[in-house]
């Protein structure tokens, strides 16, 4: 008898250990997920793995490349403000990177009509709304260019986040001797 519960045992066994490993598999699946997701919203993933062409904007991000970080995007690292704060990245557009990348066709990856960063997003931290935005600056009184002397305009005519800023204002006008950040 003791033969026959023997028998009877190995089969509960042989599926209680399925069952674990079946649970462990499960279990590192999605903390790897988890992790790999985590590392996706980082800067450093925007410039390794699947966007190594974008390695010149994670330099310039961390103030690394030849301009040391001219641009806005290593003053916005200095606030821990991270690539996907403000660059949204939709599924369309990570389908379309992956297959630039797949192909090897990066250098026209169309970045800035992708990651055209708009008003909304920009105001969303710097002031909700450009009424708001010229209040923030009223300092800088007569000539500021955010109380919308020629309508609103979009905050990527001057501001450049990984490129020299534009002093779009100062093109026409004197500005009182203002000077754009980085």
């Amino acid at each position: 008898m003791a033969e026959e519960m023997t028998s009877q045992e190995q089969p509960q066994k042989k599926v209680h250990k399925k069952g674990i490993v079946a649970g462990v598999i499960v279990a590192v699946v999605i903390i790897a997920g988890i992790g790999a997701f985590a590392w996706h919203n980082t800067p450093s993933f925007c410039g390794t793995v699947c966007h190594d062409s974008m390695g010149e904007h994670l330099a310039n991000y961390e103030g690394t490349d030849a301009s040391e970080g001219a641009g806005l995007a290593h003053l916005h690292a200095g606030a821990n403000v991270t690539c996907l704060d403000c660059h949204k990245a939709e599924l369309d557009v990570q389908l379309a990177e992956l297959g630039s990348q797949l192909t090897g066709n990066t250098d026209n990856l169309g970045l800035a009509d992708r990651y055209y960063v708009d008003n909304e997003t920009c105001l969303s931290c710097h002031g909700d709304s450009y009424e708001a935005l010229a209040e923030k600056t009223a300092d800088l009184g007569a000539y500021n260019p955010h109380s919308q002397p020629h309508g609103e305009m979009n905050c990527n005519e001057c501001h450049k986040g990984h490129a020299s800023q534009v002093d779009t204002c100062g093109e026409c006008h004197s500005n009182g001797g203002q000077s754009m950040k980085a």
